[in-house]
């Protein structure tokens, strides 16, 4: 098991999750060689991974890489071992048989997964889930670990961030409240943010509060500027920076002293360097979600809403002021 090549087109923060199948896999096998197939759009967050030998970047639209030939001309030059397919995908499976890759591990219930040598059931329950992330790198290599994910943390990033903040006069101690989301229904609503930044004075939460956002989170981060900047909110001293690449991320959740985030690749951030959390997401998403608990600093604040549904509205700003005042 020399080369082996990962295939996931799935978000950022499953990305985040299968990187600890990818540390599991590294240390049981030290002399593999492992690539990473994704969207080109996460490379930043996989080309300094320690365990990482290559990323092959993929132009995805509506779930398809482009390309479909140009892309298995590059595998076939790899000579890859093992091809692992983490979700549906019909594309990856005949690129791991075209190109005659021998060991061909994935979920079986999909179309095409005939084509798979070594394949798992996936149920509903399962779905985009930690644990079945290593069920099926189990397959790949029998009696490996479940490993949570490891960041590493850039020292000199860290440092020029420090250096930002102490310019922008914000102390040491400070919340960073990220509202990063790959879709807006997973975002708090900026009303409801407003009204919990009114609680801080009644909750006696002293801190200053830093609003991030990585690309494709300006518009939200310039509404809410906006509504903070009208709202007459007299305590809670409010900083903004958006366009946050995955390494400064990192680095900034590190000086942070509390981080509070969606259901998405933030939450799963902060996790993986140990920070203190606190994730906003819905209730039905927490047995296959949820994942770290209280050894990972992580905790948690569910909606109620229907199976179908991934907003967070439902939480109260009473509520959420309660829990950001016990976790500081």
């Amino acid at each position: 098991m020399h080369k082996i090549l990962i295939v996931s087109k799935q978000s950022l923060g499953d990305i985040i999750l299968q990187m600890g199948v990818i540390q599991a896999l590294k240390e049981k096998h030290p002399t593999s060689r492992i690539s990473v197939a994704c969207d080109e759009r996460y490379i930043s967050a996989l080309k300094k991974h320690p365990d990482i030998a290559d990323v092959l970047p993929l132009k995805i639209h509506d779930g398809k890489a482009a390309g479909f030939f140009k892309i298995l001309g590059q595998i076939r030059r790899h000579s890859f071992d093992v091809i692992l397919t983490f979700g549906s995908d019909k594309q990856a499976l005949w690129w791991g048989f075209l190109a005659r890759i021998k060991v061909r591990v994935g979920t079986r219930n999909q179309p095409h997964g005939f084509l798979l040598t070594r394949s798992l059931r996936e149920h509903h329950r399962e779905l985009n889930s930690f644990e079945y992330y290593h069920k099926l790198a189990q397959l790949v290599s029998p009696g490996l670990a479940v490993e949570y994910p490891v960041i590493s943390i850039d020292k000199q990033e860290t440092q020029r961030l420090r250096a930002d903040l102490y310019k922008q006069r914000l102390g040491r101690k400070f919340i960073v409240w990220h509202i990063g989301s790959s879709k807006e229904v997973k975002r708090y609503p900026v009303f409801q943010i407003i009204e919990t930044l009114r609680l801080f004075r009644k909750k006696r939460i002293l801190l200053p509060v830093l609003f991030a956002g990585g690309y494709g989170d300006d518009k939200f981060i310039a509404e809410l500027e906006e509504a903070v900047n009208t709202g007459d909110i007299r305590t809670a001293k409010v900083y903004f920076a958006d366009g946050i690449e995955f390494g400064a991320t990192a680095a900034l959740f590190s000086l942070a002293h509390l981080v509070i985030a969606n259901d998405a690749a933030p939450r799963h951030v902060a996790a993986a360097i140990g920070k203190k959390s606190l994730s906003l997401m819905p209730r039905h998403r927490k047995h296959s979600w949820q994942v770290y608990g209280e050894k990972q600093n992580a905790y948690f604040l569910f909606s109620e809403v229907p199976s179908e549904s991934l907003a967070v509205d439902t939480i109260e700003p009473v509520e959420l002021a309660g829990m950001i005042r016990k976790l500081i």
